[in-house]
């Protein structure tokens, strides 16, 4: 099998340095390069990509898309018109198509990656312009794809219901663990002697993440307990901002207690994890969930949501809460902290839960999908 894998199609920028998105390319190029039943892997980039990590294989080939516009309306065009024809003279059997579109005039067999579909459920977050193409080019790229990757259970029933898709080329394929959170297991374990203790959070600040109620739970179990943990906040701006956030901090008397770091560097965020006394995840929405599974993998106590796909992927690992209620949230956070028996108990099976998410499975599942597709072209 000769693949093509498209990734220049994730959102504004370089894609390649792009966060998650970065740590699907590079783990699952690596384990498709591995598997025998594939040839050759045809990896379309953008220009003058210096530091994709390139697997130790003759099969992969870094093709790269000139004249890729930085920002997002100038890559849409460019996915429907350039990319189109750029794929469609390659020599590959099947195109990857890996962030929930797909360019709509290759006529060759296509597989969809559906990574995220929150905008089905918060509209609000994405814009009018951003909201009403995706509402066209999604439905759009999914019917007429051969096959379609989902990266959850959950996430494959709201696609087949929403989107009116046949369950059977329909594969669930989960993400994998990245090499860099890998790497800090090696240094993970209780906080130094005389270091404060944090709870950590890390996502972009989209309100369906949850971060304002997240707040109020913190300062509600500062009301119930004395603790000397501080909520550390990792991620850049989106529709909410660290100072909307601040402000919440403040008007819930733990202003001080709040740390917002902003955005940081993907590479140092499995570090910060790695010496968190707790790791919050209460998110509104989420079809994987990478943080959840990097604090799992970890060894880290972790309180997610009981809702999405979040305890699809935590399993019996982490505390569950009602991410729609303060209290739930804060009684999460507090079994976390003081409960020894349960701290144990996540500690041990988080590591144990990770280790199921391998790129080598989500190669497999991937090259199944693929195989379904050049059967149905």
């Amino acid at each position: 099998m000769r693949l093509g894998i498209d990734m220049i199609s994730a959102g504004e920028g370089v894609g390649l340095s792009s966060g998650g998105m970065t740590v699907y390319y590079a783990g699952l190029s690596k384990a498709l390069a591995a598997m025998s039943s594939v040839d050759e892997v045809v990896a379309f980039v953008p220009p003058s990509v210096g530091d994709f990590p390139v697997p130790e294989s003759r099969k992969l080939h870094l093709r790269e898309c000139q004249g890729l516009p930085r920002h997002r309306v100038g890559r849409v065009l460019y996915e429907q018109s350039l990319f189109a024809l750029a794929a469609s003279q390659a020599p590959i059997d099947v195109l990857l198509s890996t962030c929930n579109t797909r360019p709509l005039l290759y006529r060759r067999p296509n597989v969809v990656v559906l990574q995220s579909i929150q905008y089905l459920f918060f509209p609000e977050v994405f814009g009018r312009l951003r909201r009403t193409y995706l509402s066209a080019i999604v439905p759009a790229s999914l019917r007429s794809a051969q096959a379609v990757i989902v990266v959850s259970d959950w996430e494959k029933v709201e696609a087949v219901a929403r989107f009116n898709l046949d369950p059977d080329r329909v594969f669930t394929v989960h993400h994998g663990i990245s090499h860099r959170v890998r790497d800090a297991t090696l240094t993970a374990g209780e906080a130094e002697p005389g270091a404060r203790p944090d709870i950590v959070m890390a996502s972009s600040l989209y309100s369906y993440k949850n971060h304002v109620r997240l707040i109020k739970a913190y300062a509600d179990l500062r009301r119930r307990k004395t603790i000397p943990h501080h909520l550390v906040l990792i991620g850049g701006d989106a529709d909410l901002s660290r100072r909307d956030l601040a402000r919440v901090a403040d008007e819930n008397g733990v202003g001080e207690q709040v740390e917002l770091l902003g955005s940081v560097p993907h590479q140092a965020i499995p570090r910060l994890i790695a010496h968190a006394d707790v790791v919050v995840y209460p998110s509104l929405c989420e079809t994987f969930g990478l943080p959840i599974l990097e604090a799992l993998a970890l060894g880290r106590p972790l309180v997610t949501s009981s809702v999405g796909a979040m305890a699809e992927i935590a399993g019996n690992a982490a505390r569950l809460v009602d991410p729609m209620d303060v209290a739930s949230i804060a009684d999460g956070l507090e079994d976390a902290i003081f409960n020894d028996s349960l701290r144990l108990r996540l500690r041990i099976a988080g590591p144990q839960r990770a280790a199921l998410f391998t790129w080598e499975r989500c190669a497999e599942g991937t090259v199944r999908a693929l195989r379904y597709a050049t059967n149905q072209a």
